[in-house]
């Protein structure tokens, strides 16, 4: 320990001042001739004086001066630290990629290091081991100051790109090395340029090589396959094998999936085709830096549309590709062509009108272009209703077709013909349009008919009114075939020029797998991976690199970690990417461990705190002994209580009985335990999101969500309570009473069975609706109808037209067909599968913990849009169906408008704003 102004210490000479004024005694008794001795045997004395100081009290007094003034004089301890050579010393620092793990540990013993060196009068030169964000080596820093050198390591950052031991090895042949003691605080990692850095330290007076656990560095690579399968590794030094978690994350944020692996271990990666087209990165679960983060761009992503030509199929109005090329050029990347053109680029789905599969070698490249991925969408029409079924009888059915087809054609006026156009039923909750709604107006008067076989229904994605199929779809290989039965122009349909048309190929094009197309011949740097694993603006020296070249281009300050190419085709380089296997580096001389290489740490601070405590303590026993400490005690106490009284009442609500539960005295949303912590959290999480994006954007005002058990918590303070079911759930009597009570009192109860049997949670489906059945025998629910935008839920305040989504988009939603007359015709339940507190939820930090499939953060607003209108449903009751009754009302009372117009509907004109 040193004293940074030991001149104070003088003040030490003060004390034996303070001992002998302690110690001094009070004046001798003065001795009187009194007459009367009676008068003295009358008095009794009222205090005794001692005639010292007790001894205890002396040393209290001593100790807390001698406290005060060695915290003046600012001592500082050292911690032991490692020996080094006297002599002006030179650290180089390692701040690439591989010093992430330690770097706050390294920053603190470079700062130790110096520090010793400063007390002993020698300066400091740090040197770093990486480039620096304009490409060049960094210059030395030397300095003789302890507040300098602190300055300058505390605003020091790890780079994203690895060290250079060659430009390192360069700047030192610049440096007299000579007289210098050098410490290396090496990340560990061999590299290529180690023995000329090597060499170039060996004219130093000495080396030290200080390190920290290597086996700390980790580096994940992750992508598909030849296979096409996903694969990860996290690859690490050769230390004992340890476990980590590979997350698949979502562009929003969110977590699609998680997998357990071990280090070295290669990990087959299974999604689902639905998450694995919504795949941003890849990420070690805790770890965050460039080489435990795998981007993989947009470029996987990109979904290019082939359309097969056939003569004169563009024609205006009439030609069979015509409104189609006009869908496509909203939803996707067109190509047209022929085959050999169309086959021979990079593309994600191949379309086809009718008769633009003609000949056996197109047909047979398109076959296989299907099996290796490729989706082939097909377009009905006279030449394809011509084709003999005797062909679908054989056993050389056309594999380009999903199903098996009928001869002929179905149409008004023919021999299989209906007595009006045919509309669309609703879509099946397994079709990828389920989410989408369709227009009364869209009809049919032709078609080419399946054949009805066994299985035939598994292969229907859309049919008409009367069941006969208009969509149908088989997986062939790795790919799908696609076939609508109608035409892609008005002839047999007006589907082709509705607005639900390019809904659909677009989420047939969402459905299909990207390709990595050709895209720009240079790449230019977009966002760069910096020290946590975050995108940012790349720096000074980044460089673009030739498409060519990206597969063989390793990660440099030149070439940082991140994404290449344009903002909606990046394509992406990874510190993992063409890189070597990761190896120990050599030591660079003799070795020494971090252990006691901190910082020095003043204690003048807490020296002070201690001798002023002391000093109190002896003020409130000094207080005491002269029975001073009741009085002073009430008079701070009286002069403290009128301001204590002022903040209590201007700030403070009165106390309430402790019995009264806080959902008494503001809104709160509840939701039933279920017993298993992450649904529970995940409840909690989604009503604590849907709770402020309410407060937010309306006139209500909601508190903290509170879990109950209905049986055993009173619900009557709950406007709406959110139920997630699983697969467990048994039936509780008491629970099944407390809810038929909690609806007949005019609350809602939102059941949600959290997207079981979808893409999301596929396995469950069979459980979670029997666990359903069984929870809710026993509850009064009325007859339910399928909620559409026309009910008082689609405008209670957002005006919602596409749906009610939650987590997973396109799940149907169920209310009470009509509504309780004793509850202003308030559904009194909701059922749905949409998962929607995972779309509500907002975790600690304020990001959404889970990600929206597959409309990302679109389709998260549309949740919490639903969520409010369930919100204010609950709360006001129906009220905003009385608005349709408005005009007739002010006719029945004989009252105008002030306008002089009838008001003939919602006065609702924007969306995004509320009634």
């Amino acid at each position: 320990m040193i004293f940074l102004s030991p001149l104070l210490l003088l003040g030490l000479l003060a004390l034996p001042a303070l001992w002998w004024l302690v110690r001094a005694t009070p004046p001798a008794p003065q001795e009187k001739t009194f007459p009367s001795l009676l008068l003295l045997k009358r008095l009794t004395a009222r205090r005794e004086d001692a005639a010292r100081s007790p001894l205890w009290l002396l040393i209290l007094r001593i100790a807390a001066v001698a406290l005060v003034i060695f915290g003046l004089s600012r001592p500082v301890f050292i911690p032991h630290t490692s020996d080094t050579t006297n002599g002006p010393l030179l650290i180089v620092l390692d701040d690439g990629w591989a010093s992430i793990p330690h770097w706050n540990e390294r920053v603190a013993a470079a700062l130790s290091l110096g520090q010793t060196a400063l007390r002993n009068g020698n300066p400091v030169t740090v040197v770093h081991a990486a480039r620096s964000s304009d490409g060049a080596m960094p210059e030395p820093f030397t300095t003789q100051d302890g507040h300098a050198l602190s300055e300058h390591l505390e605003h020091l950052h790890a780079h994203s790109w690895p060290v250079d031991r060659a430009g390192l090895a360069d700047l030192l042949q610049r440096v007299d090395l000579s007289d210098k003691h050098v410490v290396v605080l090496s990340d560990g990692l061999a590299s290529p340029d180690d023995a000329v850095l090597q060499a170039a330290l060996g004219k130093s007076r000495s080396v030290q090589d200080m390190r920290w656990n290597a086996c700390d560095i980790l580096r994940l690579s992750a992508g598909p396959n030849s296979d096409g399968a996903l694969h990860a590794k996290a690859e690490g030094l050769n230390c004992p094998s340890r476990a980590v978690t590979i997350r698949a994350v979502a562009a929003n944020g969110g977590t699609l999936a998680t997998f357990p692996a071990q280090v070295g271990e290669d990990k087959t990666l299974v999604l689902p085709a639905l998450l694995r087209n919504q795949l941003d990165h890849f990420t070690l679960e805790g770890m965050n830096g460039p080489a435990t983060t795998v981007l993989l761009g947009d470029a996987g992503h990109r979904r290019p549309v082939g359309l097969l030509q056939t003569p004169g199929d563009t024609t205006p109005l009439i030609g069979s590709a015509f409104f189609l090329n006009h869908a496509l050029d909203t939803v996707s990347e067109r190509h047209n062509g022929d085959a050999n053109a169309l086959l021979g680029s990079s593309l994600s789905v191949l379309v086809a009108t009718d008769g633009a599969l003609s000949g056996d070698q197109t047909r047979k490249r398109v076959l296989e272009w299907v099996r290796h991925g490729g989706m082939l969408i097909r377009f009905a029409g006279p030449g394809l209703a011509a084709e003999p079924s005797s062909q679908q009888d054989t056993s050389s059915a056309d594999p380009l077709l999903p199903v098996p087809l009928m001869n002929g054609m179905r149409q008004l006026g023919g021999p299989m013909s209906w007595g009006k156009p045919q509309a669309l039923e609703p879509f099946p909750a397994s079709s990828p349009f389920a989410d989408l709604n369709i227009p009364t107006d869209v009809t049919v008067s032709r078609q080419v008919l399946a054949k009805p076989e066994t299985g035939l229904q598994e292969h229907v994605w859309a049919a008409l009114a009367d069941g006969t199929p208009l969509v149908t779809a088989r997986t062939e290989g790795n790919g799908e075939i696609i076939l609508f039965h109608v035409t892609p122009s008005p002839d047999w349909s007006n589907l082709p020029i509705s607005g639900l048309f390019p809904q659909m190929l677009e989420h047939l094009i969402e459905r299909s797998a990207g390709v990595a197309g050709s895209g720009p011949t240079d790449l230019a740097p977009w966002r760069m991976l910096d020290s946590d694993g975050g995108l940012v603006m790349p720096p000074e020296a980044a460089r673009s690199i030739r498409a060519t070249d990206l597969s063989k281009t390793n990660v440099s300050v030149t070439h940082p970690a991140g994404l290449y190419g344009p903002a909606h085709g990046t394509r992406a380089l990874n510190v993992s990417d063409h890189a070597p296997p990761l190896k120990e580096e050599p030591l660079l001389g003799a070795r020494i461990t971090p252990d006691g290489a901190h910082p020095d740490r003043p204690i003048g601070p807490w020296l002070l705190s201690a001798g002023l405590l002391v000093l109190m303590v002896d003020f409130v026993l000094s207080l005491r002994r002269r029975g001073l400490l009741g009085p002073v005690t009430a008079l701070l106490v009286l002069i403290a209580m009128p301001q204590a009284q002022a903040q209590t009442g201007s700030h403070t609500p009165p106390a309430l009985p402790a019995s009264a539960p806080q959902a008494a005295l503001e809104t709160r949303l509840a939701y039933v335990l279920t017993g298993h912590d992450d649904v529970d959290e995940a409840s909690k999480e989604g009503l604590q999101g849907l709770s402020d994006y309410t407060s937010a954007r309306s006139s209500a005002t909601l508190g903290h969500p509170d879990g109950v058990t209905p049986g055993k918590d009173d619900l009557a303070f709950y406007p709406m309570l959110y139920w997630p079911i699983t697969a467990d759930a048994q039936p509780d009597a008491a629970r099944t009473k407390a809810l038929n009570a909690f609806m007949d009192h005019g609350g809602i109860l939102l059941i949600d069975q959290q997207g079981a049997g979808t893409d999301m949670d596929a396995g469950s489906g069979g459980a979670v609706r029997a666990a359903l059945k069984r929870v809710t025998d026993g509850l009064v629910i009325p007859p339910l109808a399928k909620l559409t935008d026309k009910h008082v839920l689609g405008h209670t305040f957002y005006l919602l037209h596409s749906g009610f989504p939650g987590r997973i988009n396109g799940q149907p939603v169920y209310v009470a067909r009509n509504g309780d007359e004793a509850n202003d015709d308030v559904s009194p339940v909701i059922i749905g599968n949409g998962d929607w507190a995972h779309a509500w939820a907002v975790d600690a930090s304020g990001n959404h913990p889970y990600a929206v499939l597959p409309g990302g953060d679109d389709q998260r607003t549309q949740a919490y849009r639903f969520g409010v209108n369930m919100v204010l449903y609950a709360l006001t009751g129906n009220y905003k169906s009385d608005q349709a009754h408005y005009p007739e009302m002010l006719r029945r009372l004989g009252q105008d408008n002030p306008d002089g117009q009838t008001n003939t509907g919602s006065t609702d004109e924007d969306e995004e704003d509320a009634p």
